[in-house]
């Protein structure tokens, strides 16, 4: 947990706003005779005085603003936990997570993972600050009553039926690890599955986010009659391109969903996260979910440049390497280029044939488009080889070309001194496209690959060139 608080202390300084309440369209539901309750939880944490405790008082106002009762409980005990969510609607955890696959352990042990880090009653505690001195966890075996002790008495949690758990800015609970890079979405389907079974066992929806939860909170609250699906959509960080819908693992009938986003202070990972029935609602209505967002290509979905790719598929740049497939890691051709910019810029048709070594090639309209823009010069005299594997270098005056970008500022790395394609690549990372693929280096000879390729295009699109 370590580098997560670390993040997020950074992180937090900043203050954060939200547009807060009902599904845009439609007026705002009235507060039901029994107003729902909300349980908050805080534990221990090295920032949870700082941050956690904070972030919960300002949740607590949203909330009662909604028409919610709501039960604040800093640092408690498992019982005092208990007591706070017996009959809540919803239930909000800021704390440490221990969700499985995390680098504490290699086995799932449910009894102290999947669950709530709580503050162990049998430890010394100075009721001023709740820290990791106080901290144990009770896992998701707690949670559902099949096991008890260490001041966890009486069975399970009991919390309303139809009930909402969110998890906020805890640790795996979204997908997300402690550091970065992110893992593979696999491992985050994993931590989101692990992690929601016990809440979906015990008839409840589950929720998790590192983006914030007062504007999620909000939406349950205010659209009772919302399908859980479209209040997802609605939620801090939703991309539509970033989310990617799957069966759940462990739950029949049930989805897990997983999103990776940027997030301008935690970086790139999996952030945000699903996992019940999308078509069902808070009050327990089944409104319906029509939203479907599916990958286009059947082998991306472990690919770092996911979005990017999926992001090229909408925008119609390209139809992937054939049947179902876009093989993002095959290196890209020089005649694929060609094809990959001229889609990109809507390049107009060409008056003329301008290399005799594409006749017949798939590419060689896209070829010829490129060459009376002015964006290529070919190979050699009269040749533009397009079978030829595309080198970063090239790749970095293609674009530098294409984007028509300006001078740069400065010289960005220490391995393309010399080539020819230097100050192309010193344009293109003074335009943000590129952050080379080491600290200091471009590496200007290494192959091009197709995932790489969508990276550049979405990053020149995401800068307006």
């Amino acid at each position: 947990m370590p580098q997560r608080a670390r993040a997020l202390a950074l992180a937090l300084t900043i203050a954060t706003s939200f547009l807060l309440g009902a599904v845009p369209g439609a007026a705002p539901e009235p507060v039901a005779a029994a107003a729902p309750k909300v349980a908050i939880l805080v534990g221990p944490t090295a920032i949870t005085d700082s941050h956690y405790h904070k972030w919960a008082k300002e949740l607590k106002a949203t909330a009662e603003a909604a028409g919610a009762t709501v039960d604040l409980r800093y640092c408690p005990t498992p019982n005092q936990a208990k007591n706070a969510t017996s009959g809540a609607n919803v239930i909000v955890y800021f704390g440490h997570g221990n969700g499985f696959p995390n680098p504490y352990s290699g086995t799932e042990h449910t009894a102290w993972v999947n669950g709530w880090g709580l503050r162990d009653p049998a430890k010394s505690w100075n009721k001023t600050s709740c820290t990791d001195s106080v901290l144990r966890y009770y896992g998701e075996d707690y949670l559902t009553g099949k096991i008890s002790g260490y001041g966890w008495t009486g069975g399970g949690i009991t919390p309303a039926d139809g009930f909402v758990m969110v998890y906020s800015n805890a640790c795996y609970a979204p997908g997300a690890g402690e550091s970065r890079p992110a893992p593979s979405e696999s491992v985050a389907l994993q931590r989101v599955s692990n992690y929601s079974t016990p809440i979906l066992e015990l008839g409840g929806t589950y929720f998790a986010t590192d983006l914030g939860s007062d504007r999620l909170v909000d939406l349950i609250l205010r659209n009772r009659s919302t399908a859980f699906g479209t209040i997802f959509e609605l939620g801090s960080g939703y991309r539509e391109s970033a989310l990617r819908r799957h069966p759940h693992p462990d739950v029949s009938g049930q989805e897990a969903w997983v999103h990776r986003t940027k997030s301008e202070w935690l970086g790139d990972d999996y952030w945000y996260a699903f996992a019940g029935d999308p078509a069902r609602a808070p009050n327990g209505s089944t409104p319906g979910y029509a939203a479907l967002v599916v990958l286009p290509f059947s082998d991306i979905a472990d690919s770092k440049f996911v979005v990017e790719i999926v992001w090229l598929a909408e925008t119609e740049i390209t139809t992937g390497c054939g049947g179902t497939k876009f093989c993002p890691r095959d290196p890209v051709s020089r005649g694929q280029m060609a094809t990959f910019l001229t889609r990109a810029l809507q390049l107009p048709p060409a008056s003329k044939d301008w290399y005799p070594d594409d006749d017949g090639n798939r590419h060689e309209d896209s070829i010829n488009r490129l060459a009376e823009a002015g964006i290529t010069t070919g190979c050699a005299k009269n040749r533009f080889c397009p079978d030829s594997i595309v080198k970063r270098g090239q790749m970095a005056t293609f674009l530098a070309r294409a984007l028509h970008l300006p001078e740069a500022s400065g010289d960005w790395y220490t391995d393309d001194a010399g080539l020819i394609h230097e100050d192309s690549i010193n344009r293109l990372a003074d335009s943000g496209i590129t952050t080379g693929c080491a600290s200091t280096a471009f590496c200007p000879t290494s192959k091009v690959r197709r995932e790489q390729m969508a990276a550049f295009l979405y990053r020149a699109q995401e800068h307006g060139l």
